[in-house]
C-alpha cells in the first residue's frame, strides 16, 4: 500500500525535530526542505499543513512560495510535538511508521509496503 501524506509528515517533522534539536538551528524554512528532500511544493504543503493542523509547531509563514511550496519558517517543535516524536507507540499511531531516534535517516519517497 501506498503510504502519502501521513507519512511525509512524520518524515517532515524529524527533519524539523533533527534540524532544531539534534543541530540546534533557529528556524528551518521551505528552502532547507526542498534541499533535503527534492519534493515537490503540492507535497510539501501537503506535509507542512497536515503538521500546522496538528499544532504541534511554531511556525510563521510568508506571502508567496518557492517552486510552489508555501514560504514558512518553523522555529520550535512545540511540547506536543516533542512527546510524539519521543514516543515510539505515539509515533507510529500518528504517523503510521515506526522510528527509532537513534537511527535518523530519511527516504523521502513514498515507498510500497
Amino acid at each position: 500500500m501506498k503510504m502519502g501524506v501521513q507519512k511525509d509528515a512524520g518524515e517532515l517533522l524529524l527533519f524539523f525535530y533533527d534540524e532544531l534539536v539534534n543541530k540546534g538551528k533557529s528556524s528551518v524554512g521551505t528552502q532547507d526542505v526542498i534541499n533535503a528532500t527534492k519534493w515537490d511544493g503540492k507535497r510539501i504543503n501537503l506535509a507542512y499543513n497536515y503538521l500546522n493542523d496538528l499544532g504541534i509547531l511554531k511556525s510563521h509563514e510568508a506571502i508567496g512560495n518557492i517552486n510552489g511550496a508555501q514560504i514558512f519558517f518553523v522555529t520550535r517543535i512545540l511540547p506536543e510535538g516533542i512527546n510524539i516524536i519521543e514516543n515510539q507507540p505515539e509515533f507510529k499511531r500518528t504517523f503510521g511508521f515506526e522510528v527509532n531516534l537513534g537511527l535518523l535517516k530519511f527516504s523521502w519517497s513514498i515507498q510500497e509496503e
